[in-house]
Parts: C-alpha cells; sequence; structure tokens
C-alpha cells in the first residue's frame, strides 16, 4: 500500500519546481525582446533663452520592423545629470505618456514607457519629447564678446536601427542676434535664417546612421544674454575629461602603468605591498578627482624619466639584493674579481679581471692585443668530449691541478663560452649569462656577514697593493710584485701611476711576456723586445696601463644590462623588509581567526563648450 505521508511532500516538491520553471520561462520570454527599427526622421530643436536655460524639442520618427517586438520603451540621454523630470513631455503620435523615469541604460538619461501605446511590429509613430534645461549656454574662451552653445541628439544602438535617418537641427537663439553674427563650431551651418524675429541655426545631415553622435555648436554675441555660464579652459577640459569614460579609463591603465613602472624601477622590484596601498589610493582619487586623474601625467612622466636617467647614471648597483648581519664578521678568501663585484666596481672591469686571471694562471692564451682576443690552452678544450658538463668541468679541474693552479668554479661557464666562441674577440662575444651567474654566486657567498665590514676590508688589500708596489725601487722584485698583486692593483682608480714606465723597465704582465719568448722567472726586462720577439701589446710605448684602460674599455659591449639585469635592478631604496613585515602581519591575523576564510539608451548631450573647445560629455548607443 502506497504510504500517502511520503507522497504529500514530494507532490508539494514537485509542485514548487514546476511554478520556478514557470516563472523562469515568463522571465526568460520578458527578457527576450527583439527590438529592431528604423528611424527615418529626426527633428531636434533647441531654444536658447537668454538665462542660459534651453528648451530641448525631439520629434523621432519611429518604423518598427514586421518581425520584431513592439516598441515600448525608449531611453534619451541627458545633457548632464542636473535635470528635472518633473518638466518633461513626451508623447507618441500626440497621445501623452505619462511614465518617466531615470534610464537603466544610460547616465545620464531617462526611459519614456509607451505603456499601452507601444508601436506594433511593422507599424510606425512618431515620438515626441521635450524639456528644459538650465545653465547650457557658455562663455566662448576663444571670444570673451561670444557665448557659446553645442549640442548633439540622442542616438540608438547600432545593433537595433536599420538604413539611414534624415536628420535636422535647429538651434533658435533669443531676439536680437542677425543671423549673420552667428558663427558655426567645427560643422558648418546647412541654413541660416530669421525666423518670427530671431536668428535660426539649421543642420541636416541627410541619410545619415542615427547611431552616433552629431554635434553641433554656434557662438554669438553674448549682449542678449543675461547669464553665461563662465569656465576656464582648464574647467572644460575636466567636463570634457569627465565625459568620456573611454578616454579615462585609457587614461587610468596608462597611469598605473607608469606608476607600476616608476615605483618597482625605483625600489628595484621590492614592496609589493606598499605598491598595492598606493595603487588603491591611486584609483580611489581618479574615481574621486578627474582633475588630478589628468594631471597625473604631469609628475609621472617627468619622474619616470629622471629615475630612468639616475639608474644610467648609477651603473655601480648590479647585484641582486644581499642579506646584510650586522655583526655577521668579514667574509675573507674572496678572489680579486669577486671583491670588485662586491665593490660594485663597472661590470667590464670586473670581467678584465676574470680574464686576466685566467691568463696569468696560464689556462687562457693572448692569441691578439687588439682587439683582445684569447684561446683556451689545449688541456682546458673539452667541450668535445663525451659526458655530461660535470664530468667536463671535472677534467677541467683535474688539468689546472697538474699545472698548480686554482680554476674557480665560477670561471668554468666563462670558459665554456670562449671555447664555443673560438676564433671571435673578446668584445664579439655575448659573456653574459657567466657573469650572470657569476654575480649570483657571490651573493650566496656573502650572504650573512657584514657587508661594510667586508668591503672596507677589501679595500684596504687593494690600497695595501699599491702602496707596497709604488714602495718597491728594485726591478726584479717589484716585477715579482706586480705579478702577484695584478688583479687588486687594477682595482685601484690610479692603478696607471703603478704601472708607468721606468727608464730602464717596462712592465708587461707574465702572460705576455711569456709570449714573448721570456721565462717569467727571468727578472726585470728591459725593453719589450729583449730575451725574444716583442710582446704583443697594442703600443708598447704606452705601457700596460693604456693597454688595460682600452681593453677594460672594450669588454663592456660583452655584457647585456637586459640579461643581466644589472642597471637600476636595485633602484635607489630596498622595501623587501615591508613586505616581509606585512607578509608576518597577514599571518598572524590568519592564525589568529582560524585561519578560516539590454539596447542602451540614447544621450541628448548640450555640452559645456567654450568656441571650438567643447566639453561635450554624451552617453550613447540605444534603445
Amino acid at each position: 500500500m502506497t504510504d500517502l505521508t511520503r507522497l504529500e511532500p514530494i507532490t508539494r516538491r514537485l509542485a514548487l519546481i514546476l511554478v520556478l520553471c514557470l516563472l523562469l520561462l515568463g522571465a526568460r520570454t520578458v527578457a527576450a525582446q527583439n527590438y529592431s527599427f528604423s528611424v527615418p526622421d529626426v527633428e531636434m530643436q533647441a531654444f536658447i533663452r537668454p538665462d542660459a536655460t534651453v528648451r530641448v524639442v525631439y520629434d523621432i520618427t519611429l518604423r518598427n520592423a514586421t518581425f520584431a517586438s513592439p516598441i515600448d520603451i525608449v531611453d534619451v540621454g541627458m545633457p548632464n545629470a542636473d535635470y528635472d523630470i518633473d518638466n518633461m513631455v513626451a508623447a507618441i503620435d500626440g497621445r501623452p505618456l505619462s511614465t518617466i523615469r531615470r534610464s537603466e541604460f544610460v547616465n545620464p538619461g531617462v526611459e519614456v514607457l509607451f505603456g499601452g501605446n507601444a508601436i506594433a511590429a511593422g507599424d510606425e509613430g512618431v515620438f515626441h519629447f521635450e524639456f528644459t534645461m538650465s545653465d547650457l549656454v557658455f562663455q566662448d574662451v576663444t571670444n570673451s564678446e561670444l557665448a557659446s552653445f553645442q549640442i548633439t541628439p540622442t542616438w540608438f544602438d547600432s545593433e537595433l536601427v536599420l538604413g539611414t535617418t534624415n536628420l535636422q537641427i535647429a538651434v533658435h537663439l533669443p531676439e536680437g542676434i542677425s543671423p549673420n553674427e552667428m558663427l558655426y563650431q567645427e560643422e558648418p551651418f546647412s541654413v541660416t535664417a530669421l525666423f518670427q524675429d530671431h536668428a535660426v541655426a539649421l543642420w541636416q545631415f541627410p541619410e545619415t546612421r542615427f547611431t552616433g553622435p552629431h554635434i553641433v555648436g554656434v557662438s554669438f554675441p553674448k549682449r542678449v544674454m543675461t547669464f553665461v555660464v563662465s569656465k576656464t579652459v582648464w574647467e572644460l577640459a575636466v567636463d570634457w575629461f569627465v565625459g568620456n569614460p573611454q578616454v579615462r579609463v585609457i587614461a587610468g591603465i596608462a597611469a598605473f602603468g607608469l606608476f607600476t613602472f616608476l615605483f618597482f624601477r625605483f625600489t628595484g622590484s621590492t614592496g609589493c605591498s606598499l605598491w598595492f596601498i598606493l595603487a588603491a589610493g591611486l584609483g580611489w582619487m581618479f574615481v574621486v578627482s578627474p582633475g588630478l586623474h589628468m594631471l597625473s601625467f604631469i609628475p609621472l612622466v617627468p619622474l619616470v624619466f629622471l629615475n630612468e636617467r639616475a639608474l644610467r647614471k648609477k651603473k655601480d648597483k648590479y647585484l641582486p639584493p644581499l642579506v646584510h648581519a650586522e655583526g655577521g664578521g668579514i667574509k675573507r678568501g674572496l678572489t680579486a674579481a669577486e671583491a670588485a663585484a662586491l665593490l660594485e666596481l663597472p661590470l667590464n672591469k670586473v670581467l678584465s679581471l676574470i680574464l686576466f686571471g685566467l691568463l696569468k694562471k696560464g689556462i687562457l692564451r693572448q692569441v691578439e692585443a687588439d682587439p683582445l682576443q684569447v684561446e683556451l690552452v689545449e688541456a682546458f678544450r673539452v667541450l668535445e668530449m663525451e659526458g655530461k658538463q660535470s664530468q667536463r668541468h671535472a677534467a677541467r679541474r683535474k688539468a689546472a691541478q697538474e699545472m698548480g693552479v686554482v680554476l674557480h668554479k665560477y670561471e668554468q661557464p666563462f670558459l665554456d663560452r670562449l671555447e664555443k666562441s673560438a676564433g671571435k674577440p673578446v668584445a664579439e662575444i655575448d659573456l653574459s649569462t657567466p657573469m650572470k651567474s657569476f654575480l649570483q654566486t657571490i651573493a650566496r657567498r656573502v650572504k650573512g656577514f657584514n657587508l661594510d665590514e667586508t668591503r672596507e676590508y677589501y679595500r684596504r688589500i687593494v690600497t695595501r697593493a699599491v702602496t707596497e708596489a709604488q714602495a718597491i725601487g728594485d726591478i726584479p722584485e717589484l716585477e715579482k710584485t706586480l705579478d702577484r698583486n695584478l688583479e687588486w692593483i687594477l682595482m685601484s682608480d690610479d692603478y696607471s701611476t703603478v704601472f708607468l714606465p721606468r727608464p730602464t723597465y717596462t712592465y708587461f704582465p707574465r702572460w705576455v711576456r711569456t709570449s714573448a719568448g721570456t721565462p717569467v722567472a727571468g727578472g726585470g726586462r728591459s725593453g719589450p723586445g729583449a730575451g725574444g720577439s716583442a710582446p704583443r701589446m697594442v703600443d708598447v710605448t704606452a705601457g700596460f696601463a693604456g693597454w688595460a684602460e682600452n681593453t677594460m674599455g672594450s669588454l663592456a659591449s660583452t655584457i647585456l644590462p637586459g640579461k643581466v639585469a644589472i642597471e637600476g635592478t636595485r633602484g635607489f631604496i630596498n622595501l623587501g623588509g615591508v613586505d616581509r613585515a606585512t607578509s608576518d602581519v597577514f599571518e598572524a591575523l590568519s592564525k589568529s581567526s582560524g585561519g578560516s576564510s539590454g539596447g542602451g539608451g540614447g544621450s541628448s548631450c548640450a555640452c559645456a563648450c567654450a568656441g571650438c573647445a567643447c566639453a561635450c560629455a554624451c552617453a550613447g548607443g540605444g534603445r
């Protein structure tokens, strides 16, 4: 037997579902209005009064398509939001329409409901609409003796309108103005005339598409006006800016882009949390103050320019952010090249120290001096060997041990690139990637140490190396000292004074003396050619210092800033601490909370206009 107590609630549920389905079907039927119509004729008249109020009168012929839904509503845009529905009058074929309310689609605008006077499919009707608004006549900023008025009739959505329109716009001026005293603004008059003791300007647009603005304007002597609205050029510009939302959106995106670029370039890509707060404030300012929105470009553009200019000059800042520890002690044991990078000397000098070190150790051989061209000594050419890169690098380390020199890990990528680019001058080889890896290695090595004390420690080493070399008078001893401290001496700003040629001696580095056929341990050299062929230097009369200076300068092209991320990557301020503090705050908050968490309308636009500089704010596209 069926349990009726169980069947009853099931029946109620089915009935409820059926009712909901019917409601949804009804909603779909209401929403599925298919508007499609033509607008054969439109007449708009604007009657200007001496007190700057304007009465606007529309007569719009609407011809409904045979397949379309009835035309039961029309949206009309307003010049601005300061309108009064109580002074509006509407009719369809002479029959009054009483329901006028704020438009849901056009801002500013109203919608007029036809009620029982809807235009059926295939029928035609004339929609009459008029309203009066104040403060629509402005002082012409191009001529203090003139008043200015601009307007555009409403328009409809291009997806709804079929065919073309015969559009006529007439502007009636107060009495006391002759037709020849009127001046058009951009769009020439079609006809001017004297009608019932007042001048009239007429514009005709035959066979136009009534799907966009048709702005017309007239300037006339303001002697007939008892009042005109005075606005500065700046106020007009703001009015124009406010009335063009697309321009505001584009300007907002551009301003946010400039601000973001400036912020992260200045902070070295740190301070995301602070950026979010400032960006939110900037967005709020743009919403509440269109004028400040427009003005934002005035400081942003030059600030971006000045920041980039300063970053280009700030070439010594290329290391990634370093973790500084007060009392962390001095990081000893860095090579001259590593110390130079820590001291943030120019990267071309750092690269020169790496190459000179490899040449001095005999791992590289100098082929040409100008431009500098090097090659790997045979024992260090491993790229054609079988096996993994780690195995090839191990072969190089073994070769270095057999020679009695140290091959540092950071030198391997430079050797790989030089071997792959054999036969090219060094200045033509892209060494950006090895240099970036080298800089990252240094950042890891000095992590946790006291950077200030470490940098001062290596500055003292450089100073001591230069002082020691300058104090030695014995040539053989001087040459040994220069060979031993060559890279440290080159780090000094006045290294050239150490290598000045002496009456009986000109210094050449160890790898040059070896290539010239003179034993390294042979003591001093009297003249560049003693003991063999002349060393392969560019200009032996300029000495090693001149050659080194030219060589280091030429190596600047081997490092691409974009690949190494050198200039400006650290900006002028590091806000990493702010990010960490913000992260800690959110983490604490998380823990304390338990860890849970249709067709548009048209627009009639009377503009805040001065002469030909109009600040129109027109809504468009309609139903």
